[in-house]
């Protein structure tokens, strides 16, 4: 498959994207906002210690017109994917050159009856670029209900 997006776009339009699995019947709204968190903070992470994350400083520019577009937080759009399809936009993403990552829970709280599991679980992911550059790969998502 070529790649047709263009990470050299200029930014006109930053956004930071949430891919929440709705695949869970266990990631209730609470759970999700949670984990929603989780995964902005990871993402600010990366441009706090650029030197732990590749491609970190070639996307600073991007980073701060973000920050600036929301006074200190930018536009955060929340899709609905499942565990195959967050898999496979990570992938597309993180090979044409978009900062992406999987948010790994290690102890995501799991109930079976009366009994509570702490099980280790991918539960949603980031993807932040140009909302135009990205459209192509997300477009076929729809926000998270």
């Amino acid at each position: 498959m070529r790649n047709t997006m263009n990470t050299k776009t200029t930014i006109t339009n930053p956004v930071l994207y949430i891919l929440m699995r709705t695949d869970l019947e266990s990631m209730n709204s609470g759970k999700s906002c949670a984990q929603s968190a989780h995964a902005a903070n990871q993402f600010m992470l990366r441009f706090e210690r650029p030197e732990d994350y590749e491609s970190a400083e070639s996307h600073r520019d991007m980073y701060e017109a973000w920050l600036e577009s929301g006074g200190g937080f930018g536009t955060t759009i929340t899709l609905d994917v499942d565990a195959a399809r967050l898999g496979g936009v990570y992938s597309m993403a993180h090979k044409a050159g978009f900062p992406t990552g999987i948010t790994h829970d290690p102890s995501y709280p799991l109930v079976d009856g009366k009994v509570l599991h702490l099980i280790p679980l991918d539960t949603c992911g980031y993807v932040f670029g140009d909302k135009d550059a990205l459209a192509p790969l997300l477009q076929q998502f729809g926000l998270m209900p």
